[in-house]
Parts: structure tokens; C-alpha cells; sequence
């Protein structure tokens, strides 16, 4: 039977690391996790995953955890206005194929390759891993959250990439750069949930201040009661247009992630 490897860089989003590694245990062979001692704007940060490691005891066996220590670009020696932050970025999903290379692994096995909050839907990564696929690169059509499991957006998220490991040696090419990569021949549907900004205000500032997207660090887009508002109204945090958000009850979707009641309860608005 072919493997599947799952692999995604990790800031500090714990509940849904949490949640990720339970769903898709049973599915996935190996778990690859980058971490930075940085964040993307170049500033140092705490390493939660090594922090936190007993949390994830019963998965050891297969987790590759990827310490990057050496971002191009640290601060004070970062300039925003020539998008340095998004060479980090781009430089933690490149470091994705040290954990590959680990592996000995054949032509018909999987890799995902996503960011954290990108959630592959384990049915689906399941009837992938037990039948017979064309080689090549699939684009993950995912439902896109924000904040909450009643926040969801109008327009479906495809960023999230599956690739086999044949096309992956025949490309050649970055884990970045497969990520963005637009000349797919296939679509995955019901790929799963990306579940953006799932915290509090406090955990959404912080992401906000630390990421690659600088041009929202200001205090418009930061400020707690902005961000509060925006929640409440299930808006989208940038205001942006064409990036439309619509509430939606639990109780009336019909695509959930599996098991949201158990570790993503928190997640959830009251009716």
C-alpha cells in the first residue's frame, strides 16, 4: 500500500495541531513538521512544538520535526519594503524536503503538502491512499474558515497540494514552488477545511504581527476591538473586497471537519 506523508510548517497553533495529528493518524505514515526559531517578519520566537512535546508522546514514531534556524532574514536586518519576510516563508516550506529526504519512499506514495491550518479531509486522503491515481500534482479544494466553524467563506480555498512521489522527483522543484504551483491536471473536491485565524483576538494580533503579509501590521487590522468586531460580525478581518464571509449554522452544514466536537469545540459560536 502506497504512504502518505503529511508535511506543513507550524508556528504555534496547537489546538489544531492537536486536532490535525488525531484526524490523520490512522491515514498518514509520517508526519513532517518545519518549525522556525523565527517568525517570517524575522523576530525571534519561542519553539512551541519542543515545548509542548509530550502532548504528542503517542505520534513520535512518526513525526520528522525540522528545526530552521537559519532564516535569511532576522530582525533588526529585515527590510518589509522588499518583502524579505516572504523569503522566510518561502525559505521554512523549502526546508519540507530535509524531512522528504529522510525517507525512503516509492514512486505511487503521497505527499501533502500544506500549511497547518489547511486540514486534509481524512476520507478523502483514504480513498486516494487505497486506489490506484494518475501521477502527478492535485490541486486540494478546501472549504475556508475564518475564526470559527460558523465563519465560512464564499469562495473555496485550492492553495493546499498533493503530489506523488514520482512527479515530485520528476519536477524537481521546491515544496514552495509545488505549493504554487498552477499548471495542475487535477482537482481534489471536498479536500478538507483551511481553518484561518483560529483563536482568540490576542492569538489573531499576534499572527497578524508576525507573518509575511506585513502590509496589514498596522493598527487598523491589529487593533483588539477591530479584530473583535470583525469576529462578531463574521467579517472578513481585511475588509477586503471580494473576500466574502457568510454565517452558517452548524446544525445546517453539511460538510464539517470530522470530529469538531471533540477538539474544535471552541471553534464553535453559541447560538
Amino acid at each position: 500500500m502506497k504512504k502518505v506523508i503529511d508535511c506543513f510548517s507550524f508556528y504555534n497553533e496547537l489546538d489544531l495541531l492537536i486536532y490535525r495529528l488525531n484526524i490523520l493518524n490512522d491515514i498518514v505514515d509520517y508526519f513532517i513538521i518545519v518549525e522556525s526559531t523565527h517568525t517570517y517578519s524575522g523576530k525571534e520566537k519561542p519553539m512551541f512544538f519542543i515545548e509542548n512535546i509530550k502532548l504528542f508522546e503517542r505520534f513520535e514514531d512518526k513525526i520528522i520535526h525540522i528545526v530552521v534556524d537559519n532564516f535569511p532574514h532576522k530582525y533588526p536586518n529585515i527590510n518589509y519594503e522588499l518583502n524579505q519576510q516572504w523569503v522566510n516563508e518561502v525559505y521554512q516550506r523549502e526546508c519540507i524536503s530535509i524531512g522528504v529526504d529522510r525517507l525512503q519512499l516509492d514512486d505511487d506514495d503521497i505527499l501533502l503538502i500544506t500549511d497547518l491550518d489547511e486540514i486534509p479531509d481524512p476520507e478523502t486522503i483514504y480513498n486516494i491512499k487505497n486506489n490506484k491515481i494518475p501521477s502527478g500534482i492535485y490541486s486540494i479544494k478546501m472549504d475556508l474558515y475564518y475564526y470559527n466553524l460558523n465563519t465560512r467563506c464564499t469562495n473555496k480555498w485550492n492553495d493546499g497540494k498533493l503530489i506523488t512521489y514520482k512527479k515530485y522527483k520528476e519536477l524537481s522543484i521546491s515544496c514552495d514552488k509545488i505549493r504554487h504551483y498552477t499548471d495542475c491536471c487535477f482537482f481534489i473536491e471536498k479536500g478538507g477545511w483551511h481553518l484561518s485565524y483560529f483563536g482568540n483576538e490576542s492569538f489573531i494580533k499576534n499572527k497578524i504581527e508576525k507573518a509575511a503579509h506585513q502590509e496589514f501590521n498596522k493598527n487598523e487590522f491589529t487593533d483588539i476591538k477591530i479584530i473583535e468586531k470583525r469576529i462578531k460580525n463574521f467579517e472578513d478581518l481585511y475588509g477586503r473586497n471580494g473576500c466574502e464571509f457568510q454565517k452558517i449554522k452548524i446544525t445546517e452544514n453539511q460538510y464539517l471537519p470530522p470530529e469538531y466536537d471533540k477538539y474544535l469545540s471552541k471553534f464553535i459560536v453559541l447560538e
